[in-house]
């Protein structure tokens, strides 16, 4: 998890340092959590200048990966609501607690073994 207030630079430093390649973010009291990536950074890299990771913070970037992974859902549910909204990653909740996060790799690693 990171902080709605870190600078996408600490965000991209620790998905880096963890290799990851999101991060949940938490919400205000009642919201549901969000999930910056790693593509985020790199997007604010090409569009602009180095400095920009210092300058910007993860609350300023929405990257629309805000569908849910309810607990309840099936996997195919789960890949089907991922791909209509465009995200790779959803955060699995409980309630509105995060408790985990769901990726296409991960899938992928599953029906694989």
């Amino acid at each position: 998890m990171i902080e709605p207030s870190e600078t996408l630079r600490s965000a991209a430093r620790l998905m880096t340092e963890k290799h990851l390649h999101c991060l949940l973010v938490p919400a205000e009291p009642g919201r549901v959590v969000a999930v910056i990536n790693l593509e985020t950074s790199i997007q604010v890299l090409c569009e602009g200048e180095p400095e920009m990771l210092d300058q910007l913070l993860v609350k300023d970037v929405d990257d629309g990966a805000r569908a849910v992974r309810a607990r309840e859902l099936l996997i195919h549910d789960c890949l089907r609501l991922m791909r209509m909204s465009g995200v790779r990653s959803v955060p699995v909740v409980r309630g509105l607690t995060p408790v985990g996060i769901l990726s296409f790799t991960d899938v992928l690693r599953a029906v694989s073994s």
